[in-house]
């Protein structure tokens, strides 16, 4: 696990209705650890919850690391602890960066797409093809009339001649955003960025995919997974082995699996809950699951699942602890 770093928080600024953008800078240290576009920290809350928020601070400039942070109305403790209760100078502790939606490095052209409160994972790669003056088109959904973070995308758009965006504003049905027609206009396998709903990336990724596209160009970050929200109904008691010792332990199919073993003594460390980050992940070696994190490929399935969502199928799984 990564060394958790003390910060403090500098600044608190509303960027929509909704959205703070924060700043956080170290106590102990001048600068903070380098990263690349597209990574995230891990928000390490007074009460124990953990969750990720991607960077949006400037690649070059390690003297503060900014998130941005949506107030979600059915909050599990995150975003509302953080728009409630946080203030200018308290401080906090986070992980060092993790990068699982990483910008390739070629001099490739670049399609980013963004939904909501996706942009903010977005917002490093812009300003670092910015940088870079790479070729690069930003397609930005957004409900709301104010438009978060536009005075950035503007500001590196200025400085990059090969960069194009367009705004869309209103739900999917009336925002005029088309992404069949978007990629009709840019060659098969030009490499998408996309991070928002799971819904929303599912809306582009089966339109790429049915235009063409393999999925090796298809890059993705999910805030929240769709696949979490599927009940299973069935009673039937299923079981868990624990493959060095044997242990046999009882559950039902609704069941965490992740809690269930950490409450057998064996710890499984948990932080978005929804299997979009790869904290929990495990390997099995027999049984079958009900997969339902949006990480894992279908070759990563064969032997590692993520235990804070996906739940059991077979009558017995076999896990590798």
């Amino acid at each position: 696990m990564n060394n958790l770093i003390d910060v403090r928080i500098k600044q608190m600024r509303y960027e929509s209705d909704n959205i703070l953008s924060i700043q956080l800078v170290p106590i102990h240290t001048k600068l903070l650890p380098h990263f690349n576009s597209g990574a995230h920290i891990d928000f390490h809350f007074p009460h124990g919850k953990v969750r990720q928020y991607s960077l949006i601070s400037p690649l070059q400039d390690r003297r503060y690391y900014e998130i941005g942070v949506l107030k979600e109305p059915q909050s599990l403790g995150g975003s509302r602890y953080i728009h409630e209760q946080l203030r200018v100078g308290d401080l906090i502790k986070i992980s060092e960066p993790r990068n699982l939606f990483e910008l390739d490095d070629t001099d490739q052209k670049v399609l980013l797409i963004a939904g909501g409160i996706g942009i903010t994972p977005i917002l490093s790669m812009w300003s670092s093809l910015a940088i870079d003056q790479r070729k690069c088109d930003l397609h930005y959904c957004i409900r709301q009339p104010n438009i978060p973070f536009i005075d950035r995308i503007d500001e590196f758009h200025i400085m990059n001649r090969n960069s194009h965006y367009v705004t869309y504003i209103g739900n999917q049905q009336t925002n005029g955003f088309d992404i069949a027609a978007v990629l009709q206009q840019e060659k098969v396998n030009t490499h998408i960025y996309v991070c928002g709903s799971g819904y929303f990336i599912q809306y582009v990724e089966a339109q790429a995919l049915a235009m063409q596209w393999t999925k090796e160009f298809i890059h993705k970050e999910c805030f929240k997974n769709p696949m979490t929200e599927l009940l299973l109904a069935s009673d039937q008691e299923h079981s868990l082995e624990i493959a060095s010792t044997g242990q046999k332990i009882s559950l039902l199919q609704t069941d965490n699996i992740a809690e269930v073993l950490n409450k057998a003594g064996y710890v499984v460390p948990m932080s978005c809950e929804q299997g979009i980050c790869g904290t929990c992940t495990l390997r099995y070696t027999g049984g079958k699951l009900h997969h339902q994190d949006m990480i894992l490929n279908e070759t990563d399935h064969l032997t590692m699942f993520t235990p804070c969502c996906s739940k059991i199928k077979s009558q017995h799984l076999i896990i590798d602890l």
